[in-house]
């Protein structure tokens, strides 16, 4: 499923997000992340420091299920917005991270419902 052009703006305004994910106990781990649309493949990529040795990491290669939250964080009431993606995410090497010092491997979602 790929994004519309008004949702992609907003991604690329709003580089954090929060990623949950499913944890080894069945239940839910929610943690803040860096974003970043990828338009040639569709994707949203997530992007972290020491991405590879983090629970997260972990959880997507055992269960890759994900939900994905972007806000506007000045946001309030009627002025709120945000985007929550749905989908299928997969661990991925050799992600180039868009600030100094990211690690290379990098969480990738393949939307299914915005």
């Amino acid at each position: 499923m790929a994004l519309n052009q008004v949702e992609q703006k907003f991604l690329a305004a709003h580089r954090l997000g929060r990623l949950a994910t499913i944890g080894p106990d069945g239940g839910p781990q929610v943690k803040p992340v860096g974003v970043a649309y990828n338009e040639e493949l569709g994707t949203l990529d997530i992007y972290g420091f020491n991405m590879a040795q983090s629970a997260k990491y972990r959880n997507v290669e055992r269960q890759p299920l994900v939900a994905l939250e972007v806000d506007n964080p000045a946001g309030v009431g009627a002025e709120a917005q945000f985007l929550e993606i749905r989908g299928v995410a997969e661990t991925v090497t050799g992600g180039n991270a868009p600030f100094p010092g990211g690690a290379a491997e990098i969480i990738r979602i393949h939307p299914r419902r915005v």
